[in-house]
């Protein structure tokens, strides 16, 4: 079982929003630790990774570390529908082949729910070298 709630689901929509620019089907690694993702666009040009760890929600549980193959592009056109203050729950049970996002109002009194179908999409890992690099740049991400 998979439940995560976080409190501020614009970010979700911003990090979703840049990464399906590159990668339009992807898996979600699931774990206790939190949740990641690392693809490689369709021309093995630019690789995409990132990681939101558990302690940035409001609420996750994940009892396994299991993988969740989703289609950007239609994770992205649903996160669209998402208030700019609205919240984000996502829940995916095992003996679904479904994820189910909630998007709820501050207020409560609009509750939006939505079903994505997992895709089985078969990715490898790829190492990624620690570098020290000349120069750090540093920018606001909102």
């Amino acid at each position: 079982m998979f439940e995560a709630r976080l409190g501020q689901g614009e970010l979700l929509r911003k990090v979703m929003e840049a990464t399906r620019e590159l990668v339009t089907e992807a898996n979600l690694e699931v774990s206790p630790e939190g949740i990641s993702l690392q693809a490689m666009d369709s021309s093995h040009v630019s690789l995409v990774a990132f990681t939101l760890r558990s302690d940035g929600f409001e609420h996750f549980r994940a009892d396994r570390t299991f993988s969740m193959g989703l289609n950007l592009n239609n994770m992205s056109k649903m996160l669209r529908c998402l208030g700019r203050d609205d919240s984000v729950s996502i829940r995916c049970d095992e003996s679904t082949d479904a994820v189910f996002f909630t998007f709820e109002t501050p207020a409560g009194d609009r509750v939006s729910e939505f079903e994505l179908k997992l895709m089985d999409i078969s990715t490898e890992n790829l190492g990624i070298p620690e570098t020290s690099y000349a120069a750090c740049v540093r920018m606001s991400s909102l």
